[in-house]
């Protein structure tokens, strides 16, 4: 088939696309440093320099700003933040919220800086002015459990605030790793992160903490990449390598033959769903095994979708090159029935194979492993069913719960969600395209058929992992930037699909 050699990643992945551990960068910043002859205190004023630069290109209208600084190098940033704020005209208000005895080497450094060019040091809480922005370089990645006073009561006002936030590495209070906040997080406009992404910057609870996320490497980047190992890399449709174009010969019969399970009493609407994302996909015969009551809904103004009617589920499966199951399954007996008997031929012959919403749910109750020929897509609550813990704790660590998905099922997985991980061949990828207009209902789906459209393709399941969730979040991207991100609709995203899969 002409897929069966495709690779997702055009380019080797660079800085910039790369997530570490703060414990890493940490470790790893000194000796990149050293070996590119910086010293440390260069790299905070670098730091706070770019800092400054993301603020008047991100706020140019700013005028007054409040610098809040901890007592940590993240507070030294802050520092320089403010006197190059001060030097180009702003009015700055600095208040220092840590503790003055505690001041690292380099923040008492920046410190004197700010204090020689006529800089003044308040302490919390902070003047009862009016500012035009915050910049937050309160707390970096050494916080260790929950956030305390007075850094607490500081998070929580910047969050009531309603003004914008710059923060400088990471939103204070936010678990660098997870992303998960530590009690109180600010949430930010903007931030900067330097030398090395953290990886709870770029999912769940911590992509929507940031805001918008820029980076720099502060000019010890090229040292850094060689000595630091990152738990994960960033990818995005854009960065993706383009579908080969069709051999002009080529018929339906050379681009997969898939058979779609689900379509419960009452829920033919994720099954059309699911099908019909897929023949958008590329896929040559889509063929549906619903519930009788369902047959008439799931192809209604759609006759390229197949219904299936055989009766031996087995002549069914021999047909098909792959397999999506789960939309609107639902877990009555015939659905239990049918996901048990293609579970087991699905191991013996190990065909490609999607599980989401219901058959994720049975499988939950009937723990299997899978294959590398598989493809689970959970969403949060449904991870913790397949794991048997709380939602609360597959969002408090993410990347944790996706290992363990993987190591218990032998799957290849999307964990769906704001910044969507793909565990794939024992590797972690993060979707950086997507928006809050797929909060609603059906969008499961639709990828669920794009995933599964492209496995039958001949597309190898590793890499269909890759593409499929940032190929469902660029055509969302794309029906947002056409008509809003409220109000979308799964529907609205099979056109762009179609678009996608012929760029």
């Amino acid at each position: 088939m002409t897929l069966n050699t495709y690779q997702a990643l055009k380019m080797p992945p660079s800085l910039a696309h790369k997530v570490y551990s703060a414990e890493t960068v940490r470790s790893q910043e000194p000796l990149a440093a050293e070996q590119a002859a910086v010293p440390m205190y260069d790299l905070m004023e670098r730091a706070g320099a770019a800092a400054f630069d993301c603020l008047k290109q991100a706020f140019p209208k700013t005028k007054r700003i409040l610098v809040l600084a901890g007592h940590g190098n993240n507070g030294g940033d802050g520092f320089v933040v403010a006197r190059l704020a001060k030097a180009g005209g702003m009015h700055v208000t600095l208040c220092l919220v840590g503790d003055i005895n505690k001041l690292t080497p380099d923040t008492t450094t920046a410190r004197k800086k700010w204090l020689d060019c006529g800089g003044t040091v308040g302490s919390w809480p902070q003047p009862d002015q009016a500012f035009d922005l915050i910049v937050d370089a309160m707390l970096g990645t050494g916080i260790q459990g929950k956030v305390r006073e007075p850094y607490q009561i500081a998070i929580t006002w910047v969050n009531q605030s309603s003004l914008p936030v710059l923060s400088i590495d990471l939103p204070s209070g936010l678990n660098a790793d997870t992303g998960a906040p530590c009690g109180e997080a600010v949430r930010a406009s903007h931030t900067i992160s330097f030398v090395g992404v953290k990886s709870g910057l770029v999912t769940g609870r911590g992509k929507g903490h940031c805001g918008q996320l820029h980076f720099t490497d502060l000019g010890i980047g090229n040292t850094f990449n060689t000595l630091a190992k990152p738990v994960a890399m960033t990818i995005g449709f854009d960065n993706l390598a383009s579908l080969p174009r069709r051999a002009i010969s080529s018929h339906k019969g050379d681009h997969g033959k898939l058979l779609c399970i689900g379509g419960g009493p009452g829920l033919a609407g994720a099954m059309r769903l699911c099908a019909e994302a897929a023949l958008r996909s590329g896929a040559g015969l889509v063929k549906v095994l619903c519930h009788p009551s369902c047959r008439t809904l799931v192809a209604q103004g759609r006759p390229e979708i197949m219904l299936a009617d055989e009766e031996d589920y087995q002549v069914l499966f021999d047909w098909a090159d792959g397999f999506a199951i789960g939309p609107g399954l639902g877990q009555s007996d015939w659905a239990k029935t049918l996901f048990t008997q293609l579970i087991s031929y699905q191991q013996r012959r190990q065909k490609p194979m999607v599980l989401d919403a219901d058959g994720l749910n049975l499988l939950a109750n009937l723990p299997a492993k899978l294959a590398a020929t598989a493809l689970i897509t959970p969403h949060p609550a449904e991870a913790a069913r397949l794991l048997e813990c709380t939602t609360s704790a597959i969002e408090d660590d993410r990347y944790k719960a996706i290992q363990a998905l993987a190591d218990r099922f032998d799957a290849q997985v999307i964990l769906k969600g704001a910044g969507s991980l793909i565990q794939s061949e024992h590797q972690c990828f993060v979707c950086q395209d997507g928006n809050p207009g797929m909060a609603v209902g059906g969008m499961g789906d639709t990828l669920t058929g794009i995933a599964a459209g492209l496995m039958i393709q001949g597309m190898p399941v590793s890499e269909v992992a890759k593409l499929a969730p940032c190929l469902h979040a660029k055509a969302a991207d794309m029906a947002a930037e056409a008509q809003g991100e409220r109000g979308m609709m799964a529907s609205d995203l099979l056109p762009y699909v179609r678009t996608l899969v012929n760029r």
